[in-house]
């Protein structure tokens, strides 16, 4: 179901502005239109709105097949690269240099011509025979 997006109205020449709620992706952040009663479960928590956003929705396709999958950010890098190792993959930060400075911009995840990188706002996806994919984060509108 399409969400509505509430526009501006223009009556008599005058601009009238609505104000709604806007429901965001609770992936990635992207803004999928106006709130409605779907947004809210019986115990008034907000509801899984992955699979009505285009970035996100193969993630939740994934997590159905049987995917483990993390959106990787500052917080939660060591605990991603912990559970990485314990799978018997090498993975550690990724560096580089940012504004002439040295930083953490992401993962790391394996070893050689076959390691993949994912940066802070990718989804870090493992298959359930073992291999890492990466979703990249949507470009910023």
């Amino acid at each position: 179901m399409i969400r509505p997006n509430t526009p501006d109205r223009v009556e008599d020449g005058r601009k009238t502005t609505t104000f709604h709620l806007r429901r965001a992706c609770n992936g990635c952040g992207q803004h999928l239109g106006d709130v409605d009663n779907r947004d809210v479960d019986d115990r008034g928590n907000l509801t899984d709105v992955r699979g009505e956003c285009d970035h996100c929705r193969p993630l939740v396709a994934l997590e159905a097949a049987g995917c483990r999958t993390w959106r990787l950010t500052r917080r939660n890098l060591p605990e991603i690269d912990d559970e990485v190792d314990r799978d018997g993959i090498y993975a550690k930060g990724y560096w580089e240099y940012v504004d002439g400075k040295l930083r953490v911009t992401g993962l790391r995840i394996g070893s050689g011509e076959t390691r993949i990188v994912a940066y802070f706002g990718d989804w870090i996806i493992r298959r359930p025979d073992g291999c890492f994919t990466v979703h990249k984060a949507p470009s910023p509108a």
